[in-house]
């Protein structure tokens, strides 16, 4: 798993600490939204110490109470926080539902409905915040429209999944750029790209990703894997570049790269690959003795090495092209 050591983050940047409850209170009211905050153990005070950076849509925060805490919000609303314990152990109650939270387990607070967090002293945070607009735009790119009104991320993220890893090293290549002592060093494109892999990785790291109500079947496949399969059916025999397909579809490469995985397990690649395999495997099972030849075929369906096609062929469908011919 991807280790965050509490200094990392966000060192260089200053450090704002307060030892009284009231103005603890003051700068993460002003910072998140309302709250009440509450010193689990009467009459004792908290060490608190908050770096912040945010850059456009999505920030991140380095939050330590130094003491065991109560933390009652008042409702975000227009934001999505990831809560991330560097050590220790907090807990987070939504209703009936209790998410305890640990290194291995992100808090992912609702937006609509109240909460009430329990911090145990010794459980530094590094907290991730993403507007709601900007995860929704997102959500529709990777799921298909109509998602964004739909998307419930649910309440806890593992981190220890592959897709939990992924998305820590996304939030950490941000984090990196963020404060790079070099302002601006990298195009606007390459920081757009790297927000918009964090959003979409946060997306597929959830619990219940996609955790989408409505017209969507949770086990179909969303709109923009769909489009992609009818746009491999009406093209696959020519010479197509992701960038290309990624650009029709309207999203990046990363985001179809992602969407592929998570719900197909494959490539853009492997499943045009496949595409190309079908499509031949029905021309040699309908063609006529004499009639067309396997390199034809080959070349028709977009396999420009005969010996290679022969090879995934057999690979995928256990027999000899010149077998499926011969039928």
């Amino acid at each position: 798993m991807v280790r965050i050591l509490p200094r990392d983050v966000l060192r260089g940047l200053p450090t704002v600490a307060t030892t009284d409850v009231d103005d603890a209170h003051e700068k993460i009211a002003t910072l998140f939204c309302g709250h009440d905050l509450v010193p689990r153990t009467r009459g004792t005070s908290v060490d608190m110490k908050l770096r912040s950076l945010h850059r456009g849509d999505v920030g991140i925060e380095y939050l330590d109470y130094g003491a065991d805490v109560r933390i009652d919000p008042q409702g975000l609303e227009s934001f999505h926080l990831i809560q991330i314990p560097l050590a220790g152990h907090a807990r987070m109650d939504v209703g009936s539902n209790t998410v305890d939270s640990s290194p291995r387990v992100a808090t992912v607070p609702p937006v609509d409905r109240p909460f009430s967090m329990a911090w145990d002293q010794g459980t530094p945070h590094l907290i991730v915040y993403v507007r709601r607009l900007a995860l929704a735009s997102v959500a529709e790119q990777v799921y298909g429209e109509g998602a964004a009104k739909a998307l419930d991320l649910g309440y806890s993220m593992n981190l220890a999944t592959a897709a939990g890893r992924a998305f820590l090293r996304s939030v950490v290549e941000l984090h990196d750029d963020m404060i790079s002592e070099t302002p601006g060093v990298a195009p606007v494109f390459v920081q757009k790209l790297l927000v918009d892999t964090m959003l979409s990785r946060l997306l597929l790291a959830m619990d219940d990703t996609p955790a989408v109500s409505g017209d969507r079947d949770r086990d179909a496949e969303s709109r923009l894997v769909r489009r992609f399969r009818e746009l491999l059916e009406r093209h696959a025999a020519e010479e197509l570049a992701m960038p290309d397909i990624a650009e029709n579809l309207g999203v990046s490469v990363r985001t179809l790269q992602l969407a592929l995985r998570s719900e197909t397990g494959a490539t853009p690649s492997e499943l045009l690959r496949r595409v190309r395999l079908d499509r031949a495997r029905e021309m040699l099972l309908e063609a006529e003795p004499g009639e067309q030849t396997i390199i034809s075929i080959a070349e028709r369906c977009g396999f420009s090495h005969q010996g290679r096609f022969s090879a995934l062929y057999l690979d995928t469908f256990g027999e000899r092209p010149s077998e499926s011919l011969r039928r």
